[in-house]
């Protein structure tokens, strides 16, 4: 299917607009977003299997055979409210078939039941059964994700970076270490952080104002945990980060990015007058939600490539 952006944005305005709202509890909302994502359209071939990682169930998914060693760890959009591998499992068979590698989508506990840094928690112990039990060694591993999943990839790669500097020197079995690179799609690593604009086409700042209250809970709103973009950056991996420009995060992508650049970290800053936030979740249903997830796959085999000349260097240099 290929609608054009257009007619996309007034198709699904009505229901962001009615499925985003403050005044709709979370239970319903999520009931909502797992309807709707029945009608996103999967690419041939795709296949999801059904795994714990950890204490959290997860699909894997794959679209045609691998292309080489890695895998995504993929952690869902949502306002760290709502969402489910169910509503990203086709922008993961996407996904999947743009890098050749397997795509694991971490069904991580959700707020206000389970605040921050609940769903970090999760990530983490994911990174440990993936690197123990999935054959996926943490310098293979990239982790990525939307939108809430963003901010959650980049605490999670944050503390990757700190434990592995704490175990330099003394082995880091079973730990999890640096991935080999993030992708991050409109991320919200500053949730306390108020849009200047009212609402976007997907969400509204009511809305986010809830959601973040909802995922803080009792901590400090400067805790990286919760607002990694407040956090030391220095020593992340290779990093895609697509914004679009009229999305109520676009300051704050606009923001990381120079922040990562100025941590000395490699980056790739992709922005969009066409989509909207977090639009690549309809790669089934827009061509240029497509094309963006092929170049966020393209990014991501660069760096798969190169990982094994980093590590052969390393190696030599010890």
């Amino acid at each position: 299917m290929n609608l054009p952006p257009t007619v996309a944005k007034a198709l699904l305005h009505p229901f962001f607009r009615t499925t985003f709202h403050p005044r709709v509890p979370w239970p319903v909302q999520r009931v909502l977003l797992n309807a709707f994502s029945v009608g996103q359209p999967m690419p041939a071939g795709a296949r999801v299997d059904r795994l714990w990682l950890g204490a959290r169930r997860a699909e894997r998914v794959t679209a045609g055979p691998a292309s080489g060693p890695g895998a995504v760890l993929y952690l869902h959009g949502g306002g760290f409210t709502v969402g489910s591998p169910a509503t990203h499992r086709s922008l993961a068979a996407h996904l999947a078939r743009a890098t050749g590698r397997p795509v694991y989508v971490l069904d991580y506990r959700l707020a206000p039941e389970h605040p921050c840094p609940a769903a970090l928690e999760d990530t983490l112990a994911a990174m440990d059964v993936l690197a123990r039990d999935e054959g996926h060694a943490p310098s293979s591993l990239v982790l990525a994700g939307d939108s809430a999943g963003g901010g959650i990839a980049l605490a999670a790669a944050r503390h990757a970076v700190a434990l592995a500097g704490e175990s330099a020197g003394e082995g880091a079995a079973g730990r999890p270490g640096v991935p080999a690179a993030l992708a991050l799609v409109s991320p919200w690593a500053d949730p306390g952080r108020v849009a200047e604009q009212r609402r976007d086409l997907v969400v509204s700042r009511a809305w986010g104002l809830a959601c973040a209250a909802a995922y803080r809970g009792a901590m400090d709103p400067a805790d990286p945990r919760y607002a990694p973009a407040r956090g030391d950056l220095t020593g992340l991996p290779p990093t895609y980060l697509h914004t679009n420009t009229r999305e109520l995060l676009y300051g704050q992508c606009v923001d990381l990015a120079a922040s990562l650049r100025r941590a000395g970290v490699t980056v790739r800053f992709a922005e969009s007058r066409v989509l909207w936030h977090a639009a690549q979740a309809q790669a089934g249903l827009v061509r240029e939600a497509a094309a963006s997830v092929r170049d966020i796959g393209s990014f991501l085999r660069e760096q798969w490539d190169r990982r094994p000349d980093r590590d052969t260097a390393a190696v030599r240099a010890g």
